[in-house]
């Protein structure tokens, strides 16, 4: 497991009435140089459609770490609308930029040729093709993915530091009630009757993948300004570093506040079908 708090999340939400399921999709592990966020969204989608006609699920709450995060906010937007509108909450634990995380890798300048081989690619309708050096030295990556994860304001860049507000909002402005009703952000179509949706910003404020120069509570304060409020909001956890593991509570202040958060979720949906 990517993430240390797996087992004590899945344990909470089965306290507070949720099930937890954690897809393997074909991006997993060293899939991801092959595939895109797009496809991860698409199969995200499926698994809902099938957890909603066959296990007749009735509602639910995403949770993305890391590239997680770009999946559920490009989930939020293209998903059908009925799907969409089953979704009252998302938790976007370590919503970090690819593209200013590379920054801090030494080879600057042979990710900058690397970068440069592959936008050329992508130009030339070559995009699904591999690179000729594999990512990391050990994952194939095509050039539309290293691109997007390299390049500027490809799909895979929602959460750089240097977008402005107005940039942010087109990124992220559906990740509210209001955005899914009017079809903001990234939405694909509006969902009219979008019962609520809930969204968790949650920043480490240990975060390796984060360079010196970024605000990040202004950042984050950014974010949820381009999601709207009170729909988002967000949670710092001090020291706390990429995944959680360090300092020792940091994981336990997140599960609690997911907790939390499913809790209002569940309440305001129930007290909105009461309305109708």
């Amino acid at each position: 497991l990517a993430c240390p708090y797996v087992e004590a999340l899945a344990a909470e939400c089965d306290s507070r009435g949720w099930a937890l399921v954690q897809p393997i999709i074909s991006s997993s592990y060293a899939g991801y140089g092959c595939s895109s966020v797009a496809k991860d969204a698409s199969e995200l989608a499926e698994c809902l459609s099938y957890l909603q006609q066959k296990r007749h699920a009735t509602d639910f709450a995403i949770a993305g770490h890391s590239t997680g995060c770009q999946d559920a906010v490009h989930l939020l937007g293209s998903a059908p609308p009925g799907l969409r509108k089953l979704i009252r909450a998302v938790v976007l634990q370590a919503p970090v930029s690819d593209r200013e995380a590379a920054s801090l890798e030494d080879g600057a300048v042979e990710r900058e040729e690397q970068l440069a081989v592959a936008q050329r690619m992508v130009a030339d309708g070559r995009g699904s093709e591999l690179l000729p050096k594999m990512h990391y030295d050990f994952v194939p990556i095509t050039a539309e993915r290293f691109a997007s994860l390299v390049g500027c304001g490809g799909p895979d860049d929602l959460f750089s530091s240097d977008f402005d507000d107005a940039e942010l909002a087109a990124r992220l402005g559906h990740l509210s009630t209001v955005g899914q009703r009017e079809g903001r952000g990234l939405a694909k179509e509006a969902v009219p009757e979008h019962p609520g949706l809930k969204v968790l910003f949650v920043h480490g404020l240990g975060e390796e993948y984060v360079p010196p120069h970024v605000d990040v509570p202004s950042l984050s304060r950014r974010f949820v300004a381009a999601a709207g409020e009170p729909d988002a909001r967000a949670l710092l956890i001090e020291g706390a570093n990429h995944n959680l593991s360090e300092p020792e509570g940091s994981a336990a202040k997140f599960v609690s506040a997911v907790g939390a958060l499913l809790d209002e979720s569940l309440d305001r949906a129930l007290k909105l079908d009461e309305d109708f």
